[in-house]
C-alpha cells in the first residue's frame, strides 16, 4: 500500500485592516500585509520569496547530508521582477546560491540537484 501523502496547511484570514491578514500554520500566526496596505508586515510578496529561499536552503541541506557533503555557511537570494504595468505578475524570479567554503563542483551538483527536485 502506498504511503499517504504529507498535507501543510496554512490558513489566512482577513482582518479590519484593508490588505492585512493573520496567517495561521499549526500552533504559529503571523502577519502579512499586500502592497495595498499598511506596509508595516512583511509584504505578501516577500513571504512568498522567503517561502522559495527558505526551502531553498533546508533541501540542500539534507541534500548535502544525504550525499555525506558537509555545508558550512548557505545563503540564497531570492529577487523578483515585476512589469510596472501588471504589478501582481511576475516577470521573472532570480534565485542565487552562494555557498561558503565549499569547491564549486560540490556547489553546482548540490544546486543542480535541487533544480531537479
Amino acid at each position: 500500500m502506498a504511503a499517504a501523502n504529507t498535507v501543510t496547511t496554512v490558513t489566512s484570514v482577513s482582518t479590519a485592516t484593508k490588505g492585512r491578514v493573520i496567517n495561521s500554520a499549526r500552533n504559529n500566526h503571523w502577519v502579512i500585509d499586500s502592497p495595498s496596505g499598511p506596509g508595516e508586515a512583511i509584504s505578501t510578496g516577500e513571504s512568498f520569496l522567503a517561502g522559495l529561499s527558505s526551502c531553498a536552503v533546508t533541501l540542500v541541506q539534507s541534500i548535502a547530508a544525504e550525499d555525506g557533503v558537509v555545508v558550512g555557511p548557505l545563503s540564497v537570494e531570492v529577487s523578483s521582477h515585476r512589469v510596472p504595468e501588471k504589478p501582481y505578475d511576475y516577470d521573472r524570479i532570480d534565485i542565487a546560491f552562494s555557498y561558503e567554503g565549499l569547491p564549486l563542483p560540490d556547489a553546482e551538483r548540490l544546486t543542480e540537484s535541487w533544480k531537479g527536485r
